[in-house]
């Protein structure tokens, strides 16, 4: 299994007891998972950030006092936003 992936798994089962049925839960949870996966060696649930949901279900992370280049930000994003739209679609997970 590449890092990337096992990122991701890991990052998924640290957040599964949370309770996603409403959008701002869901968001969040998926702004941990994001944080997780692409910054591994950070505690997610100890990062300060806010999460906005956009239209088209985007979602929108912004971590507060972290330092993260531009590239980092949209990858958080793209992958906070993937997995929000997946979860709340019941959709599959996929890492392409």
């Amino acid at each position: 299994m590449n890092p990337f992936a096992l990122s991701l798994s890991i990052a998924q089962e640290a957040v599964a007891g949370i309770d996603t049925k409403d959008v701002s839960s869901l968001a969040y949870v998926s702004s941990l998972v994001a944080l997780e996966t692409v910054i591994p060696f950070v505690n997610a649930a100890e990062i300060e950030f806010t999460v906005m949901v956009e239209a088209g279900d985007t979602v929108t992370v912004d971590p507060v006092g972290l330092d993260v280049d531009a590239a980092t930000l949209a990858t958080i994003n793209m992958i906070a936003s993937h997995y929000f739209q997946s979860r709340r679609w019941n959709l599959p997970v996929v890492v392409h």
